[in-house]
């Protein structure tokens, strides 16, 4: 056994199974997302013992994968080496970054979709060296680096732009990379993070900008988590907002995607 997982929604499934996890502690769905993954290497069936943690002892000989979001995230619960699997800034524990989507075929089946599914983590202990081992051989490619913040802050950028215009409008990625006024705000909101990370000394590799518009071209009809779930704006969206502020630098587009999604949400809730 690799690791366990907490909270296997879509990624935690995809993750799971791709580790070759065992047990999953169920997140609010309260059930595994998938019993099929189509990782890099093939179909994997995926049936892991779902324990509850009133009930059972969590192994103690393994590290923990969470992949519930942040703001569902019981993390004074969590064990000090846990990883977390999560979209935005701000995370109590180390945060594993992926670099990409997943989705579920008409059967069911887990895939990733957009570029090749890619995980970067900081230095890790020896405890998460088999889950490491068992993520590239089921064919991710696993980057360990220095330092995951550059990572995280390029990950949070691209969570911030279209997925919340994808809430805003309705529409999927694809859709709103079609329309071309809404593809230029997310190409002037993702230089924008890139200045807010400089202003806040993180140092993103040059190409960041590429690599977005590579990503968001190739991801297909994928419908983001926030459009589920917005309470994960605060710590994508919002966080870059605020750091802007605090490092006082402008951040006109990305004002301008929160104001469509307030301008969306309150419509929504006004609707009879």
């Amino acid at each position: 056994m690799t690791c366990g997982i907490f909270g296997p929604g879509l990624v935690g499934s995809y993750l799971g199974a791709a580790a070759g996890s065992q047990w999953v502690v169920p997140g609010p769905s309260g059930q595994v997302r998938a019993t099929h993954v189509r990782l890099p290497i093939g179909v994997r069936e995926w049936t892991p013992r779902l324990l509850t943690s009133a009930r059972e002892t969590l192994p103690s000989d393994r590290p923990m994968l969470v992949a519930t979001r942040v703001h569902q995230t019981p993390w004074n619960c969590l064990p000090l080496d846990a990883l977390c699997a999560q979209n935005g800034l701000g995370q109590a524990r180390a945060v594993a970054v992926c670099f990409f989507a997943v989705d579920r075929d008409d059967d069911g089946v887990l895939h990733a979709t957009g570029p090749a599914p890619r995980v970067v983590v900081g230095r890790l202990g020896r405890r998460w060296e088999s889950a490491l081992a068992a993520w590239r051989a089921a064919g991710l490619q696993v980057d360990e680096v220095a330092d995951i913040a550059p990572a995280q802050w390029e990950k949070t950028i691209l969570n911030a732009t279209v997925g919340p215009l994808c809430l805003a409008t309705g529409l999927s990625m694809a859709g709103v990379w079609a329309e071309p006024q809404l593809r230029e705000l997310v190409i002037d909101a993702t230089r924008e993070g890139l200045l807010i990370a400089a202003a806040n000394g993180i140092s993103i590799p040059d190409g960041a900008e590429e690599r977005a518009t590579t990503f968001f071209s190739e991801v297909g009809g994928h419908r983001p988590s926030v459009m589920r779930d917005p309470g994960e704006l605060p710590s994508v969206l919002g966080h870059l907002l605020r750091s802007a502020r605090a490092a006082n630098v402008p951040a006109l587009a990305l004002a301008s995607i929160s104001a469509r999604v307030d301008a969306a949400r309150a419509a929504v809730a006004a609707a009879p």
